[in-house]
């Protein structure tokens, strides 16, 4: 799925830029590592529910587009 993937790939491009591990992603959120990693993995796929939550511990805005999410992935290389 193609909204899973991007959602996915914005997650780990935002870890990577604010040098944040998954654990510290799972702590913000109140949730396991594993559950952070089945996530991340595509074994589950999130809810925007889930989403917001991952939204709101990255401090990303929510309003977040394809566009936005590709500059500031685009700014890490």
């Amino acid at each position: 799925m193609v909204l899973q993937e991007e959602f996915r790939r914005i997650v780990k491009d935002e870890l990577a830029r604010q040098g944040m591990s998954q654990r510290e992603l799972a702590r913000r959120m109140g949730v396991s590592n594993p559950m952070i990693n089945q996530y991340l993995s595509g074994k589950f796929c999130p809810g925007l529910d889930v989403v917001e939550r991952f939204f709101i511990a990255l401090g990303l805005p929510l309003h977040l587009s394809p566009h936005e999410a590709r500059q500031s992935a685009d700014s890490i290389e």
